[in-house]
């Protein structure tokens, strides 16, 4: 158990070794990293803050059916069971007309001519209506058709499907999380890539030119796992300072932004869950173990090549 602690110890010593000793090849497969990563995180990033966003707007967009003065209790009831009854309605919620009055004259307090205005035709003026969150927006259409059935004319006076600005927001939000992911994952596969060359020519060239010590250990009886070894370490260390480095720059970025942004309603989730001590441990880990697997893999197909020519 000794012995394999301290081969151990003298592969890792060996990697570290390694890593610094090729200081500005080093460097340069760090910094591509760097920027792979610094792309995937701020990728997931955006998609939690534009998940979060589009479910807020969502809240705010619903489908509203205005019912006629005369509509009966039994036909309001009639209808209410069979918006409820429907797998693409969340909850429906019935405004009486002395609700809807209030709410009415909450919403416009500041505008007297307004207030004056409605006292003088009467609160009647307010139908009575029903407020139906979805469960998919593109269902609303379907949801408020319901309402538009034969049946029901004689007690709808008309369906709403919500605020054409917010739907066209949450429209865009959408569009701009499916360009986000898309260009995200293009970009971020293409500096990997990058990353891998610089990585697996690294290690090509740290092979030529420990030829001769490679060859030496191979004589003592060096296994080749104790040769490969400090091969890996090195390009582990790639990925363990380009995922340190990575998460802390998209943290600081979120730190920053998030103060500004953080008292408005579509970011105050995101911001709550990127701020959680738990989740930024799991993004350095997420980053850290991801470079470290894109470093193990460049020096492994490096190795498998250079180093069986050689025999070993």
């Amino acid at each position: 158990m000794m012995r394999h602690i301290i081969t151990f110890k003298r592969i890792c010593v060996a990697g570290f070794r390694n890593f610094f000793r090729n200081s500005w090849l080093s460097i340069a497969a760090t910094a591509v990293m760097v920027v792979a990563l610094v792309i995937v995180l701020s990728a997931v990033v955006l998609n939690v803050a534009t998940r979060n966003a589009i479910a807020e707007l969502s809240t705010n967009l619903k489908v509203s059916v205005y019912l006629q003065p005369n509509a009966s209790k039994e036909q309001i009831n009639e209808l209410q069971n069979e918006l409820s009854g429907n797998q693409n309605v969340d909850q429906v919620t019935f405004i009486s007309q002395d609700l809807a009055q209030e709410q009415f004259i909450d919403s416009f307090k500041n505008d007297t001519k307004l207030l004056e205005g409605l006292a003088l035709i009467g609160t009647g003026t307010i139908p009575a209506s029903f407020e139906i969150s979805v469960k998919d927006l593109s269902k609303m259409e379907e949801v408020g058709n319901i309402a538009k059935q034969e049946q029901y004319t004689a007690i709808v006076e008309s369906v709403s499907l919500g605020k054409t600005d917010v739907k066209k927001t949450i429209e865009r939000a959408a569009a701009t999380q499916r360009f986000i992911t898309t260009t995200s994952i293009i970009a971020a596969s293409v500096f990997a890539i990058v990353s891998m060359l610089i990585i697996f020519n690294t290690i090509r060239m740290a092979i030529f030119t420990r030829a001769d010590e490679i060859r030496t250990q191979k004589l003592l009886g060096a296994t080749p796992g104790y040769i490969r070894g400090p091969f890996l370490v090195e390009s582990s260390m790639y990925g363990i300072v380009a995922g340190i480095i990575s998460t802390s720059l998209v943290i600081v970025v979120i730190r920053s932004l998030g103060s500004k942004i953080a008292n408005n309603a579509e970011f105050i989730e995101t911001y709550a869950i990127l701020s959680d001590p738990l989740n930024i441990v799991l993004m350095y880990l997420g980053s850290i173990i991801l470079g470290m697997l894109v470093g193990i893999i460049s020096s492994s197909l490096a190795m498998n090549r250079y180093l069986k020519i050689k025999h070993w």
